[in-house]
């Protein structure tokens, strides 16, 4: 049915009423949002601080920093690319190592000097110093065909003398073979007992081992060690100094003339030579700050946040004992001596 002209007139103003309804909903809308405060800009994502170092399982092992002195003075002395031994710098170019180290067993012949290289100071592909090799001489009562016999076993010793003097850069140590007085003092807590090299395992980093609790602290007390860290150097803390002992090369002082003679050294009081840090301008870090840090984390203390020298006078304080200057070797094995002791209760 057609639509008359009046209904299109009634529908035409009803609409234009809803529009103009529409229109005034919308602009009562616009001026009500007009009138709230602007919303605040989003708060700006703060990021998150850095993780603080993880404390390590004090649990007699650790692996240490061979950038800093002492641990810069043990090296590989690598084998033609075809192994590697632990080799101790005992003197600006000699460095002490196994007889057995020295001899190619599948072969049936000894190293020669030019297949090898030491390298000190090393960690992760990274060395701070290294040296061919100029000789060597093996210890007069070590033979490769006699096995594990007792002469090789107390002979199992030789020295090798480098065609550079990097000792002045990593620092070397003296020697000691274990005796009352390092007993004595091992168990008054002022000597620690310790393993220390690159593990077949472990072969870009220094591994410590520092053994049991009180009451086996001598050179047996290096209880529950892995056949790995059986196989390391021994070495004993004492008195601001990281030594060798000489034990695990030769059975005693008396044995050791031709080591004193190819050292440039003399034995006193089962001692030959003394420990000597880096020069001033090498690269090594003088102190063993780094590992003391990493047993301080693992007793509990706040290195990240208070500073080591306050953490280490923290420890003190707590051990009853007054404040000193910290940083050093002695420090070192006071915190060895208190993680052992820690992780055997």
């Amino acid at each position: 049915m057609p639509i008359s002209q009046e209904n299109r007139l009634s529908r035409g103003l009803a609409g234009g009423a809803a529009k103009g309804l529409g229109m005034a909903a919308l602009l009562m809308l616009l001026q009500a949002c007009a009138a709230q405060p602007p919303a605040p800009p989003p708060a700006a994502i703060q990021p998150a601080p850095p993780p603080a170092a993880a404390a390590p399982a004090l649990d007699g092992r650790l692996l240490v920093d061979a950038h800093e002195y002492p641990w810069s003075a043990i090296g590989r002395l690598n084998l033609a690319g075809r192994g590697f031994c632990n080799g101790i710098l005992v003197g600006a170019q000699q460095v002490l190592t196994q007889a057995r180290c020295l001899y190619a067993g599948r072969e049936g012949r000894w190293w020669q000097p030019q297949e090898l290289h030491f390298i000190a100071a090393y960690q992760k592909d990274e060395f701070l110093a290294d040296s061919k090799v100029s000789s060597f001489t093996v210890a007069p009562g070590f033979n490769p065909a006699g096995g594990s016999s007792l002469a090789n076993i107390t002979n199992n010793w030789a020295v090798v003398i480098l065609n550079e003097p990097i000792g002045h850069r990593t620092g070397w140590l003296g020697v000691e073979w274990d005796n009352n007085r390092l007993k004595a003092a091992a168990d008054r807590n002022q000597a620690t007992y310790l393993r220390a090299g690159y593990r077949a395992d472990w072969p870009h980093a220094i591994s410590i081992y520092f053994g049991c609790a009180e009451g086996r602290s001598d050179l047996a007390g290096l209880c529950d060690a892995t056949p790995m860290e059986q196989a390391l150097p021994t070495f004993v803390l004492d008195e601001n100094e990281l030594r060798v002992l000489g034990d695990f090369y030769l059975r005693s002082a008396a044995q050791g003339g031709t080591l004193a003679r190819l050292t440039s050294g003399t034995i006193s009081d089962n001692r030959l030579g003394r420990a000597t840090p880096p020069a001033a301008s090498s690269p090594v870090r003088a102190r063993p700050s780094v590992s003391i840090g990493l047993v301080l984390r693992g007793l509990g203390y706040d290195v990240d946040g208070a500073g080591l020298d306050r953490a280490i006078a923290s420890y003190l304080s707590d051990q009853g004992r007054t404040p000193r200057g910290g940083g050093d070797v002695a420090t070192l094995s006071d915190l060895l001596v208190s993680a052992r002791n820690s992780g055997s209760r």
